[in-house]
């Protein structure tokens, strides 16, 4: 039976009562995993949580003879590290506006960039109110003009997203460079196919105004002709009337004529005048036709132009059109004619994967005009075949306001492009070159649950993951397995007290999800979670801020349970494969230097299954698997887009839609890196 590690409370009462004659085998614990901490100590865990320090103001000496008390200092930290270091913070009531505020207002208005991210993202959060993102973005962008990666990172979410500024996906992009160092023509690649693709938008909407324009004046000019063609045509109809009337006085005067001397005059005037009519009749049906030509010329124009007034006041709704992310390949975006990828001239087929959204609801899409499968999640997997010909890709997707995104790009064969082995061989050469400091990783799997349904393979996952870690990747590993919240909180402590700023983080979590309808937040379940007291529960969120007081450089979150709380993947600095030697060594180098706090979820925030990889879950197998075949240094995006499919198709043989997820966290530190796992 497959289980789920995602429960709502309802769902957890229904499950433990037909879950409970089911016969369920004890994991082993290994011999270095912790055990359920104590109950005395348990109260403990609040000390740990993260909280706004405000340290007392120090006393400084000046000279010889005076002394004086400088500014307040504010800093993230623990509870129990706040009191250590004989500082304030609200006990209770932490997420309001007003305390969290007081803490950062001063700082930030003396012009530090940290403390003016901070505010930033207080107005943001809204703490307790309603969210002011415009407040928010006026203090990203102080401390993101400084240099700041973190305010960058979110005034370029503000942008990609349209809170509190004008949606602009060029700009958000231009942030996430900045924050990335990723600036020059060497590196400006993307992955991000919205931000082309709103290039586009803005083009083809300029062409359109200027389309319809031109039409207007043409409509405007045909009917003026039109309007001199039927003045014409009416007077040839006068003519005409006069012509008719004077053949019918002539047949009267040939008639009163007959045997008459004149009857001769008037036949050859009798005849002048047919000859007459005829060619009246002639031009009349001539002018006829061109005033009907031209009439039908002005209903085509006002027909086109009312067309393409829809089409402008469809992008000017209030619903944005659609957007396309493509996750692989990686895209090169150049100032001039199409991107183009290399693909093996030896390869059968590229997969092209990516993302679709339609906030207006998606009519239509289509890979090289054939419909284009999209999930439940926006995400699309499409093989298109390879030939020895460079070949045209065009992504086009409609909505159901009929409007549209269209992004196309070259793929272009290469006989002399390495295989993928010795890309990797080439990625870890050049990435050995480079000190990416230590590595440290808390490895956590829950099976020996309470009060919810235990599970059976969180444990094994957990375990062969710190093997992985450990022996293949040289992590400091700490696994601790069935753990309760205190325990999970002072392993978090312990490691953070070892770790420099030059130093990794990988935080492994296996085992059950909670999910708040109502607020979306997420949360962790320790083995000693209650089912409608949350006081034992970890929030997500409380992760996130945990790691604004450590010092790592990179940190990634693997979650094979739900995460929120995390941006789109557009800020991720992907990497183009076909960056040779010299730009690859710079990316790894800005990527070694520049902070990430990202996490990789095995199905966002949807229920995940407990099994389908044998002794491992479905997402746990791809990943594992993922750690044991690779060669040499490999990032992790990288890894992400290799388990994904995967995954899918395997939680897809059970019944479950189930698609892993890749993205930085917010409010947590972000500064555009990525995190490199650099084999032992």
């Amino acid at each position: 039976m497959n289980k789920s590690r995602f429960f709502t409370a309802w769902q957890s009462r229904i499950a433990i009562m037909l879950l409970a004659t089911l016969m369920i085998g004890c994991a082993t614990v290994p011999e270095h995993s912790v055990l359920v901490a104590p109950e005395e100590r348990r109260g403990a865990a609040d000390k740990l949580m993260p909280v706004d320090c405000l340290l007392p103001a120090e006393l400084r000496q000046l000279g010889s003879g005076m002394s004086y008390f400088a500014p307040r200092r504010a800093t993230k930290a623990t509870a129990a590290e706040c009191e250590i270091r004989g500082g304030e913070y609200v006990a209770y009531d932490r997420a309001n506006y007003r305390t969290a505020l007081t803490v950062w207002l001063e700082k930030a208005k003396l012009g530090d960039a940290e403390a003016q991210t901070y505010v930033g993202e207080i107005f943001e959060k809204g703490l307790g109110l309603e969210s002011d993102f415009r407040l928010a973005r006026s203090w990203y962008r102080k401390a993101a003009e400084q240099g700041f990666s973190r305010a960058q990172i979110n005034l370029g979410y503000l942008y990609e997203k349209g809170l509190g500024v004008e949606k602009d996906t060029v700009a958000a992009l231009n942030w996430y460079r900045k924050a990335s160092g990723i600036e020059d023509d060497g590196l400006d690649y993307t992955s991000a196919i919205e931000v082309k693709a709103a290039t586009l938008a803005q083009e083809k909407t300029a062409l359109l105004r200027d389309d319809v324009n031109r039409r207007e004046r043409e409509i405007t000019s045909l009917n003026d002709s039109l309007k001199s063609a039927n003045q014409t045509l009416k007077e040839q109809v006068g003519v005409l009337q006069r012509t008719e009337q004077a053949l019918a006085a002539l047949t009267l005067e040939m008639e009163s004529a007959v045997g008459s001397v004149k009857l001769s005059e008037i036949e050859l005037e009798f005849s002048a005048q047919q000859r007459q009519l005829d060619e009246v009749s002639q031009l009349y049906q001539t002018l006829k036709l061109q005033v009907e030509n031209k009439q039908r010329i002005v209903n085509s124009q006002v027909e086109k132009v009312d067309v393409q007034k829809q089409s402008l006041l469809a992008q000017a709704a209030p619903l944005p059109g659609p957007s396309i992310e493509v996750f692989d390949p990686s895209i090169v975006v150049t100032r001039s004619g199409e991107p183009k990828v290399l693909v093996r001239s030896a390869s059968k087929a590229r997969v092209i994967s990516g993302r679709v959204m339609a906030p207006a609801g998606l009519k239509l899409a289509t890979l090289n005009e054939r419909p284009l499968s999209i999930d439940s999640t926006g995400q699309f997997h499409s093989a298109v075949p390879i030939t020895n010909e460079t070949q045209h890709v065009m992504i086009r997707v409609t909505d159901r306001l009929d409007q549209e995104a269209v992004f196309s790009f070259m793929l272009v064969p290469d006989k002399q492009i390495s295989s993928f082995k010795e890309d990797a061989a080439r990625f870890s050469r050049v990435a050995d070159s480079i000190d990416f400091g230590r590595y440290f990783a808390l490895v956590i799997g829950n099976n020996e649950y309470v009060n919810f349904p235990k599970l059976k393979t969180a444990v094994s996952d957990s375990g062969r993951v710190a093997e992985l870690l450990e022996d293949k990747f040289g992590f400091d590993v700490r696994l601790i397995n069935n753990a309760d919240r205190y325990t999970i909180l002072s392993a978090l402590n312990e490691i953070k007290g070892k770790m420099s700023e030059e130093d990794n983080l990988l935080v492994y979590y296996a085992g059950h999800g909670e999910r708040d309808v109502q607020s979306l937040q997420g949360y962790w379940l320790p083995v000693d979670a209650e089912l409608e007291n949350t006081a034992n529960w970890i929030p997500n969120s409380a992760i996130s801020s945990l790691f604004n007081t450590m010092s790592a450089r990179h940190i990634l979150v693997v979650a094979d349970s739900c995460y929120s709380g995390s941006m789109t993947s557009s800020s991720v600095a992907r990497l183009n494969a076909e960056l040779d030697d010299k730009h690859l060594k710079k990316w790894l180098k800005v990527m070694a230097k520049t902070s990430s706090r990202t996490v990789l979820t095995s199905g966002g925030m949807k229920p995940v299954l407990d099994s389908g990889g044998g002794d491992y879950s479905v997402f746990a197998k791809e990943f594992i698997a993922e750690l044991e075949n690779a060669t040499g240094a490999i990032d992790a995006y990288k890894i992400y887009l290799s388990i994904s499919p995967r995954v899918k198709v395997n939680a897809a043989r059970h019944d479950f839609d189930q698609t892993p997820t890749y993205a930085p966290i917010k409010y947590a530190g972000h500064g555009g890196g990525e995190f490199i796992f650099v084999k032992d």
